[in-house]
């Protein structure tokens, strides 16, 4: 089955029932294919649950077995949250986790490198910057292979220097506290 064909359609059937596609991929697990779906909230403001889970699938395997039927004849339906090493996929996702920890792998070689892992900092319509060893790299979104969010290696990474003096920079019209009473 061909994902780039099921996606838009996947995506727009899980937006009516308040869910966002997060990524989608297909696997093999010993003689099983499964088709497994990685959801969040439209909102982005609350943790994916089992009953989510749930509610996402009900709400997909009749509209799956009208618009696919041979789908779920050939493949297990597998939903799940993106969880905390989350994929990356769409712009707004790294705009979201700005200032937060990821790897990044491209399918060919930027200047000689292929991973990267860097705090996320400025994003466009076309690429995101991160800060990696305190150095910007610029990765184009068409270039990107897989992305996700690095949460267990947050405490062990250098911390950021240029990605940090950015944010503090959208502050810097705010009044700052001293510390010192009056």
């Amino acid at each position: 089955m061909d994902l780039k064909k099921l996606q838009a359609p996947i995506e727009r059937q899980l937006a009516l029932l308040g869910f966002e596609l997060v990524y989608l991929e297909s696997a093999k697990e010993g003689r099983d294919d499964i088709l497994r779906l990685f959801i969040d909230h439209l909102d982005g403001q609350r943790p994916i649950t089992l009953d989510d889970c749930v509610a996402a699938n009900d709400g997909l395997v009749m509209w799956l077995d009208v618009e696919f039927p041979s789908l779920r004849e050939d493949m297990s339906l597998e939903i799940s949250s993106p969880g905390l090493e989350r994929p990356l996929t769409k712009a707004e996702h790294y705009r979201r986790f700005a200032g937060r920890l990821c790897r990044i792998q491209t399918a060919a070689p930027l200047n000689g490198q292929k991973r990267f892992k860097g705090w996320i900092g400025e994003v466009s319509s076309e690429a995101v910057t991160i800060e990696e060893d305190g150095t910007l790299k610029t990765v184009p979104f068409t270039e990107i292979q897989k992305a996700r969010l690095a949460p267990f290696d947050e405490p062990k990474a250098p911390k950021p220097r240029i990605v940090a003096m950015a944010a503090s920079d959208e502050f810097a019209g705010v009044e700052k506290s001293s510390g010192e009473e009056a």
